[in-house]
């Protein structure tokens, strides 16, 4: 009996460690150009989770009407600048507490796999303070929408 009580806590032990996948609502952004190499970013709202966040995976499809634009994502785990308009923040994305979670390039179609992660990403979680960036790249978009669809967040707890 004790045998199957050592390994019924060491598979329990394991699979707290083992990724799990969280549904997110599809939700749009609607994006307007900024400045080149200026980023724009929003306090994200969410409920901390009760236990730490080991690893952190955003997962999803993103959807922009234009082919010919590509985009770099940001988080910060603390307020990015002090350069507050309308609720969104304008901000130089190279400051130390800044870190880039993913990219996406809209050149061979309108809809692109979009992955991200980072250090910042999780910190941020874990503290309950979010702050996510978005910065065009290429492609001369004055404005559009970006779409965030089938989002899933891949998150593994401390054991």
């Amino acid at each position: 009996m004790r045998w199957f009580f050592a390994v019924f806590l060491m598979i329990l032990s394991g699979c707290a460690s083992a990724p799990l996948a969280i549904g997110v609502r599809d939700f749009d952004a609607d994006f307007t150009g900024v400045q080149t190499g200026q980023a724009v970013f929003v306090k994200a709202q969410f409920d901390k989770p009760p236990v730490p966040v080991a690893q952190l995976t955003l997962e999803g499809s993103l959807i922009f009407q234009q082919t010919s634009a590509s985009f770099t994502f940001f988080a910060s785990d603390s307020e990015p600048c002090n350069n507050r308009v309308s609720g969104f923040y304008i901000c130089n994305p190279n400051a130390p507490h800044i870190e880039q979670s993913g990219t996406v390039n809209f050149s061979s179609g309108t809809t692109q796999p979009l992955r991200l992660s980072g250090n910042r990403l999780k910190s941020g979680i874990n503290s309950g303070n979010l702050w996510l960036g978005v910065r065009l790249d290429s492609g001369g978009v004055a404005s559009g929408t970006l779409q965030f669809r089938n989002l899933v967040a891949r998150v593994a707890f401390v054991p």
